[in-house]
């Protein structure tokens, strides 16, 4: 069950887990983080080693048409809009049509669907992606923008 909306919505889950990746985004000057990123250039910042940890990113963001559904299995994602807009896929493992091998060193596979929802993310907005929500982010609005965004992994315990 994908989570939307601001810090304050997505503050709601009770984890330890989450309070410590939410805080870190609510204490952090994420503005001077961002100066040591740039695009196809992300930083990753350990919270509580393995079990919490964020990636800085700047991108631009692609059109529907190049969507690809993407999984994960050890790890929650919060993913947070610092600036700029996108629109994300997303979609529940029970409408899979077909599996994407699955590389456990990056936590990642790629599957196929057979529909999905979306939702506008826009700065100072997030979510949180369940391992059971396959989800397509850094999609376009009307046209392709840069946009400043950290992921925050959860380990799922």
């Amino acid at each position: 069950m994908a989570i939307t909306g601001t810090l304050a919505t997505l503050y709601k889950q009770s984890s330890e887990h989450f309070q410590k990746a939410l805080n870190y985004l609510n204490n952090t000057n994420l503005e001077e983080i961002f100066k040591e990123v740039s695009i196809n250039k992300p930083l990753e910042v350990e919270i509580d080693g393995r079990q919490v940890f964020a990636i800085f990113q700047t991108y631009e963001t692609k059109a529907i048409s190049e969507a690809k559904m993407e999984g994960h299995k050890k790890y929650i994602d919060i993913q947070y809009i610092h600036k700029g807009v996108e629109q994300i896929l997303v979609a529940p493992t029970s409408r899979m049509v077909k599996e994407g091998d699955y590389d456990s060193d990056k936590d990642l596979h790629f599957s196929k669907v057979a529909d999905y929802s979306n939702f506008r993310l826009t700065a100072g907005m997030g979510c949180i992606l369940y391992p059971e929500d396959l989800h397509a982010p850094c999609i376009s609005i009307d046209a392709p923008s840069v946009v400043e965004k950290i992921v925050i992994k959860v380990a799922v315990l």
